[in-house]
């Protein structure tokens, strides 16, 4: 590609952002309960940080989350969940793999007192899943069979990445909703199912949540956090309503398969003139039954600068 084509090609990007943007203010920056806690509580100095995935494990939090600088997966601690610990990493890319450019994407669950760590691992062409498992939760040994989950169906074209995972103890089985489809930003959600954590199936009617009819998350879906309350199944989710407009939407499932969108989507979008004010993004959430809170951190985006953020609100 020349300069010519190069300038040519910006200019289309910054006239396609520019009409998208028209309606980036046309729903309100908080919603449903939830209240944005005023500044981003990760990023700046220490780099940039994407797609968190936290629990409360032992009354604290652990955040895995991906750190572009260095294009690996770093754990952050916190009491508070707004104040967090220095970043360690905890998985680097493994370019010998061939499909391990970069990690990222990630996410966690403690069984048996085993941890196991579902990843992203890229290249220039596609996006696959891998497993890696720790004693300590800072020590992660890759499976040797990885990777575990690659693209196959024509709904997933050459993505498969942004795994949730959850162990149901309802059903005896590990369920992970991933995103598939366009390697950068995802277009639907499917499921798969696994008594091991290792070896998994592919539900057979995925996708199993696609793009809604409503302006907010009309073009396209991804990058969940499922969590399990009195027996429902709660999705957060990523709403697209083009590709530069992004916003943090919930939908309910009785089974993890079939859902429904709350009416009160979406429940956060940009703040006009703040740090996050071209997008909201990739959310993960834990609830604190005994305090009558919800949490929930999400990407935020101004510019070229992302940053992890903190929304919360009163059960």
């Amino acid at each position: 590609m020349n300069i010519i084509e190069k300038i040519e090609n910006r200019i289309k990007l910054d006239v396609r952002r520019a009409l998208n943007r028209r309606t980036a203010y046309d729903y309100p920056p908080e919603n449903d309960g939830w209240i944005k806690y005023g500044s981003p509580i990760l990023g700046g100095e220490a780099g940039t940080f994407y797609d968190p995935f936290v629990r409360r494990i032992d009354n604290h939090y652990i955040m895995i989350v991906s750190h572009r600088n260095t294009k690996s997966i770093v754990r952050c601690d916190s009491n508070d969940g707004i104040h967090w610990s220095n970043p360690v990493s905890v998985l680097k890319p493994n370019k010998e793999s061939g499909w391990e450019d970069r990690v990222n994407r990630a996410c966690y669950w403690i069984k048996d007192g085993v941890w196991y760590l579902w990843y992203t691992g890229m290249n220039e062409k596609e996006a696959k899943i891998g497993l890696a498992v720790s004693k300590d939760g800072y020590s992660f040994k890759r499976y040797q069979q990885n990777p575990i989950i690659v693209p196959t169906e024509s709904h997933e074209q050459g993505a498969v990445m942004n795994p949730c995972v959850l162990w149901d103890d309802a059903d005896f089985v590990f369920k992970m909703w991933y995103s598939a489809g366009e390697k950068f930003e995802p277009d639907v959600l499917c499921l798969a199912t696994s008594k091991d954590g290792i070896n998994w199936e592919k539900h057979g009617q995925n996708p199993v949540f696609t793009h809604g009819v409503d302006k907010y998350d009309q073009c396209k879906v991804g990058g969940c956090d499922v969590v399990k309350v009195n027996g429902r199944y709660l999705q957060f989710y990523i709403g697209y309503e083009n590709i530069d407009n992004a916003r943090i939407c919930v939908a309910e499932s009785n089974n993890g398969i079939d859902w429904k969108r709350i009416k009160q989507n979406p429940i956060l979008s940009p703040t006009k003139g703040a740090w996050d004010s071209d997008a909201v993004y990739k959310p993960s959430v834990c609830f604190d039954i005994k305090k009558n809170n919800a949490y929930l951190w999400y990407n935020g985006r101004k510019g070229h600068n992302e940053y992890i953020g903190l929304a919360t609100k009163k059960l």
